[in-house]
């Protein structure tokens, strides 16, 4: 999904609709931050990896969103 496609969506709520991403274990967390990164396709994923990897300055340019603050990225 693109950030384009991500506004188009969330037009179709009203604007103070809480945006949430899934817990670590259980349950759901409001957006707390997110963070621009590049990234690249696995040519082969597996099913219990995501479909990118980080990559280094030559993948696609991309933003993550996280649900609680993080420092491993």
């Amino acid at each position: 999904m693109t950030v384009e496609e991500l506004i188009k969506a969330l037009e179709k709520y009203p604007s103070d609709t809480r945006v949430v991403v899934q817990g670590y274990e259980d349950g759901f967390d409001d957006v707390s931050a997110l963070h621009s990164l590049q990234v690249e396709e696995y040519p082969d994923p597996k099913w219990y990896y995501g479909n990118y990897d980080k990559s280094s300055e030559e993948g696609e340019s991309a933003v993550l969103v996280f649900g609680r603050p993080r420092a491993d990225i």
